[in-house]
């Protein structure tokens, strides 16, 4: 897993390298412009084209973008920056030392506020890469002012590589408050801030490189002792339950699926398929009596098993079945397709506070949950898989503040309910311990069923014995690259959830064998490489 950290963090560590080798912050500021200008002058000379414009805001991220612009003139580059502020005299330190040496050489810099729209708008149309400096990793807030005016107007850029962390975008929770730049690269320095990769802030990143400024190994390490990580290909190939020689299916764990009611049949079924998929050595699936009769053969690779109901739904007479496997049961995977009747919520509810094994809350269940949680009291351990809206309900807020506040809302969720996973782009995965971001995902996902393919993936490598969090991370993650691959080979329309739990399968068997998988590239050519590289 690679470390993710605050802003606060972040700049903690570039006090103590001042502090500890005495190195003054021009010295950081020289490397980190010095490491914009080299990826910058890579990837023109591959374009064969040559003009940069360059956006300086006021504090030192401009200063490290003056530091770049002066790198690419000397290398012959045609350089041009626009400040936010109103005079050269307003920068103050570094950053005015940079700005002059940049004139001094015969670079060009304009300020906003002498500019027309019209104007800068043609500035930006003519430049061939755009260099966001505008805003550091210390800026909280909504950006204001001539800041605001540049970023509405770098819209209409052809490619914008921003220094540090797009501008506007808050770089230790991912908030957005107002405009924030809409990165193709982000040069972010020496650790990687949580705000790159939690939604809204991920989807203004792009392809996040970490760059070295010469940061010594032992600070570095320092900046590590954080709660937040970043669950990658890396650690899910580490996390896949071993397959030893003589393995048996009842090694493999057993997963049982509650759920289905007359209207949504094969949720339960899709979910028995996901466990399956990843691995799992039995599953069952108990579900309405009059929905086996009519959907119970679609997956005769599970054990289907009918309850007698009265209204074509669950009820607490399915205890009775579940009762007579619990000592078969790894795993209990509750929700997908249950309905939201009197009698199945009652059934959670028992379940919530009778059931001790481990147990999956999705969907149905998390309605539930939301009705009648504040006198429930938990017995055994749980997961919840709530995705935006569910989130909101049990949380008795709306979907725009979940989707603002992702952090926030899964350790909220944690806290009141016990390990989660907030499902969506980059999704997030706590304990109330610890934090981490998966880096999959693609809209390819947004298809019926995906989020019950999912829940039984969770199910079956829970029920390999892999820790909670690790196994809830493996199969995010393995459903979320699915879904890239997915696009990547049929695009983003028309993927049925059968084809993610097919390609999880894919996947896995690739993984074991050392096969690097195709990440899924988005944009420009040197978009297709591994999207948190290194330089």
């Amino acid at each position: 897993m690679i470390p993710l950290c605050s802003a606060e963090t972040a700049k903690l560590v570039d006090r103590m390298i001042m502090e500890e080798l005495s190195l003054p912050g021009s010295v950081l500021m020289e490397n980190a412009g010095r490491a914009v200008a080299s990826f910058v002058s890579q990837s023109l000379r591959r374009r064969g084209k040559g003009k940069v414009l360059i956006f300086a805001g006021p504090g030192n991220n401009g200063g490290d973008g003056f530091v770049a612009a002066r790198h690419l003139l000397n290398e012959g580059f045609d350089v041009k920056a626009i400040s936010s502020l109103p005079m050269l005299e307003s920068y103050k330190g570094d950053a005015l030392i940079n700005a002059n040496a940049f004139m001094k050489l015969g670079g060009g810099i304009s300020f906003s506020e002498d500019l027309s729209d019209s104007q800068l708008e043609g500035e930006i149309d003519g430049a061939d890469i755009c260099i966001d400096a505008l805003l550091g990793v210390g800026f909280r807030g909504a950006p204001e002012g001539e800041v605001a005016r540049l970023i509405r107007a770098l819209r209409r850029a052809s490619f914008i590589v921003s220094v540090d962390v797009p501008s506007g975008v808050d770089a230790s929770s991912g908030r957005i408050p107002g405009l924030a730049v809409k990165a193709d690269v982000t040069l972010t320095m020496h650790v990687h801030k949580t705000g790159l990769y939690v939604a809204p802030g991920a989807f203004c990143s792009g392809r996040v490189i970490l760059v070295d400024i010469g940061v010594p190994t032992m600070l570095g390490a320092l900046t590590f002792e954080n709660r937040c990580f970043l669950w990658d290909e890396n650690a899910s190939c580490n996390a896949l339950p071993e397959r030893p020689l003589g393995l048996h299916k009842g090694d493999r764990g057993c997963v049982a699926v509650l759920g289905g009611s007359d209207i949504y049949r094969g949720a339960p079924t899709l979910s028995a398929l996901g466990a399956l998929r990843a691995g799992a050595g039995i599953v069952y699936v108990i579900l309405p009596e009059e929905v086996y009769l009519q959907y119970g053969q679609f997956l005769p690779e599970a054990i289907c098993l009918p309850v007698r109901s009265d209204k074509r739904a669950l009820s607490v007479k399915a205890l009775e079945t579940l009762n007579a496997l619990e000592s078969d049961i790894d795993v209990l995977v509750v929700g997908p397709g249950m309905g939201r009747g009197e009698d199945t919520m009652a059934l959670v509810s028992l379940l919530w506070e009778r059931w001790h094994k481990k147990m999956v809350c999705d969907a149905d269940a998390l309605y539930a949950l939301s009705v009648s949680s504040s006198t429930l009291k938990r017995k055994g351990d749980v997961i919840l898989t709530p995705h935006e809206g569910e989130a909101a309900r049990l949380l008795a807020c709306k979907p725009s503040w979940i989707r603002e506040n992702r952090l926030e809302s899964a350790e909220r969720l944690s806290q009141r309910f016990g390990p989660c996973v907030l499902k969506g782009y980059h999704s997030v995965i706590t304990n109330g311990f610890e934090h981490r971001v998966v880096d999959s995902g693609s809209p390819a996902l947004s298809t019926p069923g995906s989020g019950d393919v999912l829940s039984g993936v969770i199910g079956a490598f829970w029920a390999s014995n892999l820790k909670l969090m690790d196994a809830a991370s493996l199969a995010v993650w393995l459903h979320g690259r699915a879904g890239e691959l997915l696009e990547l080979k049929k695009g983003l329309d028309g993927n049925l959830s059968r084809e993610i739990a097919d390609e999880i399968r894919s996947l896995m068997g690739d993984m074991r064998y050392g096969k690097k998988t195709n990440r899924l590239g988005r944009g420009a050519e040197e978009d297709r490489k591994d999207k948190n590289s290194r330089i």
